[in-house]
């Protein structure tokens, strides 16, 4: 599925949604590097998000997919861990892992769909 993306501002008020993604990850992992982010979650090479910030593009339909599938499945795994974790602080805390990760995939997913409206 190779889309051809479009221009994006390049302003500091006009981010990508996998800069604010990287954002909220960061907030929960703290040593995550943005070359680690394009690695693991964008399946990319790591200089993806700087080259597409140069040449002004959005990331591609086929990275946000990436993406989603990474937070989808991490997200999984989390609320897997929870359902079975008997110790009930972890459990509340693996959850909560669970839930941030699908809010985020959600939020890619939305992006998404925003795309295949316009």
């Amino acid at each position: 599925m190779t889309e051809v993306s479009k221009p994006i501002k390049t302003t500091k008020e006009c981010k990508l949604i996998t800069d604010e993604i990287f954002a909220q990850l960061k907030t929960v992992d703290k040593k995550l590097t943005e070359n680690e982010f394009t690695t693991k979650y964008l399946k990319t090479s790591r200089s993806y998000l700087c080259n597409r910030r140069n040449k002004g593009r959005d990331v591609s339909n086929d990275v946000l997919l990436n993406l989603y599938g990474e937070l989808e499945g991490i997200g999984s795994v989390w609320r897997t861990a929870a359902a079975t974790e008997s110790n009930q602080g972890l459990q509340s805390r693996w959850q909560h892992m669970a839930e941030f990760h699908l809010a985020l995939a959600n939020e890619v997913l939305r992006s998404l769909l925003e795309r295949a409206r316009a």
